[in-house]
């Protein structure tokens, strides 16, 4: 999330949860609410940590102990419910609200943020996040794939620029493209991030990672922040 977060505080935050809760959309969908209402306080009590597929399917929707999310997908299929949910409430009766619930593709963390901020953020820079790609098709796939997940979120928390979504879409021009590779070297995954202008093959940022793969969503997490870190620092004071 952005700068504008600092402006929203906790009783803001439960009282629009239960302005959606009591919404036509979300009344008799149970599940759905109490997703919802898990995964935001667990934001408010710093607890992001906990909003993981196998954590949600125990203690959201009840899942025994040995529930394992590869063979049961009912996280991922209530979370695309909330979404299409969300979408549809701040399309209808919410288009005016100030306070803006909303939760990343490929994420349970909700993002927050106010509608009169998005006016505010012309002055940051707008960049796109292509997926991370394996290279040549090597066994670090899913470790590429969340890690393109965690680098939009730590870019989101960045006061310097923006990621392209569709909702900014014709808002601004694209300003940067961020790439990257993921590839093994021995016991080692190695990536490549590069920052990209559009249009042209002028590189104005990259950078090598190296790292162990025991420990996969520790590394990251621990790329994503200084990939993060390295283009809000290209940008700021511009």
């Amino acid at each position: 999330m952005g700068p504008e977060n600092t402006a929203i505080c906790a009783d803001s935050v439960r009282d629009q949860l239960a302005r959606i809760e009591s919404h036509l959309l979300f009344v008799r969908s149970a599940r759905i609410r109490r997703f919802l209402q898990f995964t935001v306080e667990a934001y408010l009590a710093g607890r992001t940590e906990e909003l993981k597929e196998y954590v949600l399917g125990v203690e959201v929707f009840d899942r025994p102990v040995t529930h394992d999310p590869r063979l049961d997908p009912i996280v991922r299929v209530e979370a695309r419910r909330l979404r299409a949910k969300l979408r549809a409430f701040y399309q209808s009766d919410g288009a005016s609200d100030e306070l803006i619930i909303e939760y990343p593709r490929g994420s349970y963390i909700p993002v927050l943020r106010l509608r009169s901020a998005d006016r505010d953020c012309d002055s940051l820079a707008l960049i796109a996040v292509l997926p991370f790609t394996a290279h040549n098709k090597c066994s670090c796939a899913g470790f590429a794939e969340g890690l393109t997940r965690e680098v939009i979120h730590e870019l989101d928390h960045s006061e310097a620029v923006r990621v392209f979504s569709p909702r900014n879409r014709g808002r601004a021009q694209i300003e940067a493209l961020l790439t990257g590779t993921v590839r093994r070297a021995g016991p080692r995954v190695c990536v490549t991030a590069e920052l990209l202008s559009p249009g042209s093959t002028q590189n104005l940022w990259s950078e090598n990672f190296e790292s162990s793969p025991s420990d996969p969503l520790t590394a990251q997490k621990q790329i994503a922040f200084a990939t993060a870190h390295a283009i809000a620092l290209h940008f700021r004071g511009r």
